[in-house]
């Protein structure tokens, strides 16, 4: 005999289930359409647009690794002399200036860390230069500055050379600024491209209103061999960083690096000067006695460690009309800067 209450619960267990998992699926629908343009169309316009969303920083990291990796026109001449540093460097040192075959490889915030891949880069591609020519703020000698909010925000070094960055961080003491916290979800999240990243650059752009002021400034960036202007005042008497430090103490793994560079040039036969940015004299004047003795034995201990290196020992001092802002010299800075350079440096060596 048919057990009709048995019917009935089966059928009430069906209905309930059925309307149960329509929950479910309501549910699941609605998480797809918030995931999916956040964590998938998002990231994928991240990765294939950043030309339209990122700033102006950006351009000029990508057009110098796109020269780095591109080789020279066949029957073309390489260059003669190259420039690694920071932004004071790729705003002092004119190309046009020092001389026909000169290219400004120097980025905002680099220190040696980023500049040693640089240069390994560029002498996988092209030509051995005459002339390296390091120059880097003091800062720069002391702690890392940009390395995850551009070199890798800007996924700006092969995965090998940042894992290879990790891996020997793990060795040296200063590093709390490179091994972050979290720092292998963190580095995958960038490569990923997730909005916790990368939202703030799509919200201040609208998406896509940077891209013709990013392209105008890649262009810039090859008309002018690398080189920008930073600061633009006619005046500054601005202090800069190193200004308020008390003492000088390098870092134990950028020294490492900017001992790497100086080897990978000596491998190749290539000559090394090691220069120095000019300070604004109100800066200047008021740097700690402790950090101009300790910055001077430290530039004294590298040309006395390599004595075929021309290394400038301390920075030079100009009047406060020649910079743009606190840091960087103006374009007239820039001029008599790198014109002195082309004439009392490299003339020297010629």
């Amino acid at each position: 005999m048919l057990d009709w209450s048995a019917c009935v619960q089966l059928w009430n267990c069906y209905v309930i289930g059925w309307f149960m998992w329509r929950d479910i699926f309501r549910i699941v629908k609605k998480l797809a359409i918030l995931v999916v343009p956040f964590f998938v169309i998002l990231p994928l316009y991240c990765w294939a647009f950043p030309m339209f969303y990122m700033d102006d920083e950006y351009a000029m990291y990508k057009q110098q690794r796109d020269y780095c990796n591109t080789p020279v026109a066949e029957g073309a001449k390489d260059n003669e002399i190259v420039i690694l540093g920071d932004s004071r460097a790729k705003a002092g040192f004119v190309p046009e200036l020092l001389g026909e075959n000169t290219y400004n490889l120097a980025l905002g915030g680099a220190t040696p860390i980023e500049g040693y891949y640089s240069l390994k880069e560029y002498l996988a591609n092209h030509e051995k230069p005459k002339t390296v020519i390091l120059a880097y703020a003091p800062m720069h000698y002391m702690d890392v500055d940009t390395l995850w909010t551009r070199t890798v925000y800007f996924h700006n070094i092969k995965n090998k050379d940042f894992m290879e960055i990790l891996n020997t961080a793990k060795l040296y003491e200063k590093t709390d600024k490179i091994l972050i916290d979290n720092y292998k979800v963190e580095y995958l999240m960038y490569k990923c491209y997730m909005p916790n990243k990368y939202a703030t650059a799509l919200k201040n752009s609208g998406f896509l209103f940077r891209h013709k002021k990013t392209v105008a400034k890649y262009e810039d960036m090859i008309i002018n061999k690398g080189h920008t202007f930073y600061g633009t005042e006619e005046y500054s008497s601005g202090v800069n960083w190193e200004a308020h430090e008390m003492d000088f103490v390098v870092s134990d793994i950028i020294d490492l690096y900017l001992r790497k560079m100086i080897e990978m040039c000596r491998e190749n036969g290539i000559q090394v000067m090691i220069e120095q940015l000019p300070m604004n004299e109100t800066s200047y004047g008021i740097l700690q006695p402790d950090f101009k003795t300790h910055y001077k034995e430290y530039m004294m201990g590298l040309a006395v460690a390599y004595p075929d290196v021309r290394v400038a020992i301390k920075p030079y001092c100009y009047n406060n009309e020649y910079f743009g802002d606190a840091d960087h010299l103006n374009e007239k800075g820039c001029r008599v800067f790198s014109q002195y350079i082309a004439t009392e440096v490299l003339g020297e060596t010629q």
